[in-house]
């Protein structure tokens, strides 16, 4: 069996880029019975460490307070967590180490989507039950059935910023974007939503990772006159970006592919992060205080509680939906085994989520369908329907000086 087993991962090692050997899933794919084994691949170190730490932080809550409140099925669970250090080619080792070595009996894949989308199909052929955590279209468009995720896919929330730019009256954008696999197939689900709603994209610019001196970009979008701006860009890059745009002169509006979270603002300079608009489940904040989302609060105060601090990414929020989903779907099974678990989990409905309703009754393994959409004004996550009602671009506009 488990040379039968090595020898279809060797084939997937051939066939799959970064691909690497999986595991001889245990007979009954389910746990030892003396512990429920969790592994997960985060970045803790590296460009993105900032949101790997908040997001393991929130998996080392939730399974204490699921082990104080009877476990999965009775059995304790436990996390076994590696730093993919921010790189494809570590995830695939460490996430192969999770299945050869350490046996898990279920994942919690990585923030960074490419890792997920470098993995996936290892550990979906392990037939091991995975919640994966980055935000990325492709690595969902996959047949991994074993594959969930309770997070946002910012795909799907491309249409919704492309609404914002059209009640706007928007007629032309221009677009900053990375060369990773959640930037680029992000980038082409806005072009194609803004072509639909017949908005022109006017200019395009791109950036390596690891770049951090954009003023060729910045000036070239600033040059092309479009109403406004959108970035698709990984999160350490966002504030950056945003900064230099704003030191070129620019006081237009800024859509994001994702929130502009709390750890963004002091890169980007809170006088430069207003009027940052984008689509999603949830925001972060600067105190417990802010918070009138009772799911939000809660989870707040917890990690306060924790750590000292509440959380400035929304990874934490990513991570914690995940592992509460994996719990609810072994109460519906009854059971720990992860064919049982991926059934059951096609099955929630209706759960209480830290960004709205779960419900994975659509059969598309994703958790989130509907988002909201929200603006940066004055360090304050605002909804952009409050916004729009009370005047707020209206004020923008003779802020900035247009008659846009």
């Amino acid at each position: 069996m488990r040379r039968r087993v090595l020898a279809l991962i060797m084939a997937a090692v051939m066939i799959v880029p970064f691909a690497a050997c999986g595991q001889e899933p245990p007979t009954e794919k389910t746990s030892s019975g003396d512990v429920f084994k969790i592994g997960a691949y985060l970045p803790l170190s590296g460009p993105t460490a900032a949101y790997g730490i908040e997001g393991k932080n929130a998996l080392d809550m939730a399974i204490k307070e699921i082990n104080e409140n009877g476990g999965f099925n009775g059995v304790p669970a436990e996390l076994v967590a590696y730093d993919t250090q921010c790189s494809v080619e570590e995830a695939v080792k460490v996430a192969s180490k999770l299945l050869q070595e350490d046996k898990v009996d279920a994942m919690i894949g990585s923030l960074v989507s490419s890792e997920v989308f470098a993995t996936g199909n290892v550990v979906n052929n392990a037939g091991v039950y995975m919640l994966g955590t980055g935000t990325s279209p492709n690595w969902m468009e996959e047949d991994w059935p074993y594959v969930f995720r309770a997070a946002m896919n910012n795909g799907a929330s491309a249409p919704g910023t492309a609404d914002m730019l059209k009640e706007l009256d928007y007629k032309t954008v221009s677009i900053f974007y990375g060369q990773d696999d959640n930037a680029l197939s992000t980038k082409d689900a806005f072009s194609a939503a803004c072509e639909e709603r017949g908005i022109e994209v006017v200019a395009s610019e791109s950036y390596d990772q690891g770049d951090t001196d954009f003023s060729a970009q910045a000036a070239n979008l600033i040059n092309a006159d479009a109403d406004c701006v959108y970035l698709s860009v990984l999160g350490e890059t966002a504030p950056v970006i945003v900064k230099q745009l704003r030191q070129y002169g620019y006081n237009g509006m800024i859509f994001n592919k994702e929130s502009f979270m709390t750890a963004q603002i002091p890169v980007a300079g809170e006088e430069n992060s207003n009027h940052i608009a984008f689509v999603m489940p949830y925001v972060t904040y600067d105190s417990i205080e802010d918070i009138d989302i009772p799911e939000i609060k809660t989870f707040a105060e917890k990690y306060d509680a924790a750590y000292g601090e509440i959380n400035k990414t929304d990874s934490a929020y990513r991570c914690w939906d995940a592992i509460m989903v994996m719990w609810e779907a072994s109460k519906i099974a009854k059971s720990n085994d992860s064919d049982a678990l991926k059934d059951a989990t096609n099955q929630i409905s209706g759960m209480k989520g830290l960004g709205g309703t779960i419900d994975f009754t659509d059969g598309n393994r994703e958790g989130y369908n509907n988002y909201n959409s929200f603006i940066l004004v004055d360090g304050k996550n605002v909804l952009w329907s409050d916004w729009i009602k009370n005047g707020g671009y209206e004020d923008f506009k003779n802020a900035a000086g247009q008659e846009k």
